[in-house]
C-alpha cells in the first residue's frame, strides 16, 4: 500500500473519532430549525483530523471609540409588548483568521463586532473569523447557517491555544497562534522584513494612544517616532492588558 494511500486510511480513521453530530445545536429561523456547528466543536474536529495545522489571527481594526448604532427589541411593561429601540455604544473590531491544514488546504476569513451588541466585542470579532475560516475549509460548512444573509451568529470567544492551552476537551485547538497590529490599510504595511525600519502607521500611532489612555497610561515617549515592529509589539502588549481589564471587570 502507498504512502498516499496509508494517509488517506489514516485521515478516515481519525475522522471517526470525532462526530460532528454529537455536538450540533439548533438555530431557530424564519426557515424554521437548522442545525449549527459552534467555533469550539469545529476547533476539535479541526485538530483531530489536523494537528499539525494552524490558525492565525490578526486584529485588521480595534477602535474603542468608534460609537455603533443597532436596533434591539426591549420589553415594555405598561404596554405589554416589545418595541424597538436604538442603541448606542462605543467600541468596534474587526479581525483576520487564516487556517491552513497542513496538507495543502488553507481558508482565510474575516468576522466583525462591536459594543453595542456585546461587551467582548473584540473576542467574539475573533472568533467569528476563525469559525468561518473553518467552515471554509470544510469543517462544519454543512452546519454553518453563518454563511447565509439573514443569519447573525455569534459564539461565545473560545481560546485558540494561546501558550498550548486546552479547549477543555483534551485537545490543544491549534498548533500556533500570532496576532498582530491594527491596520486600517493593509496596503500600508511593509513586507515582514522591513518591518524594523519602517515607520510606525497612522493608525498604529492612534490605537496606541487610545489604548493608553482606556488603562490610564501615561504614551510612551517619542511614539511618533517609533517603529512598525515596535508599535506592532505595543499594540499587542495594550491589547492584551485591555482584555484582561475587561475579564477581571466583569469578574467582579
Amino acid at each position: 500500500m502507498s504512502d498516499q494511500s496509508n494517509g488517506q486510511t489514516q485521515d478516515m480513521q481519525v475522522t471517526r473519532t470525532f462526530n460532528p453530530n454529537e455536538h450540533l445545536v439548533q438555530l431557530k429561523s424564519k426557515a424554521g430549525s437548522q442545525d449549527y456547528l459552534p467555533v469550539q466543536w469545529r476547533l476539535v474536529w479541526f485538530r483531530s483530523i489536523c494537528p499539525q495545522g494552524t490558525i492565525d489571527t490578526e486584529e485588521v481594526f480595534v477602535d474603542l471609540d468608534r460609537e455603533v448604532e443597532a436596533e434591539a427589541f426591549v420589553w415594555n411593561a405598561e404596554k405589554r409588548r416589545s418595541e424597538k429601540v436604538i442603541k448606542q455604544a462605543k467600541g468596534y473590531a474587526r479581525f483576520r483568521a487564516v487556517v491552513t491544514d497542513g496538507k495543502g488546504g488553507r481558508a482565510t476569513a474575516t468576522g466583525s463586532e462591536a459594543a453595542v451588541d456585546f461587551p467582548d466585542y473584540i473576542e467574539k470579532a475573533e472568533t467569528k473569523a476563525v469559525g468561518r475560516a473553518l467552515a471554509a475549509l470544510g469543517y462544519g460548512t454543512q452546519f454553518a447557517p453563518e454563511f447565509g444573509e439573514n443569519h447573525r451568529i455569534v459564539d461565545a470567544p473560545v481560546d485558540f491555544g494561546r501558550n498550548g492551552a486546552s479547549n477543555g476537551n483534551g485537545h490543544t485547538p491549534v498548533a500556533s497562534y500570532r496576532s498582530e497590529a491594527p491596520s486600517n490599510n493593509n496596503s500600508a504595511r511593509p513586507a515582514p522584513e522591513n518591518e524594523a525600519t519602517a515607520n510606525a502607521t497612522e493608525q498604529q500611532i492612534a490605537s496606541i494612544r487610545k489604548l493608553c489612555n482606556y488603562l490610564e497610561k501615561e504614551e510612551p515617549e517619542n511614539i511618533t517616532s517609533v517603529s512598525f515592529l515596535a508599535a506592532k509589539k505595543l499594540i499587542q502588549q495594550l491589547t492584551a492588558e485591555y482584555k484582561e481589564q475587561r475579564q477581571s471587570s466583569k469578574a467582579s
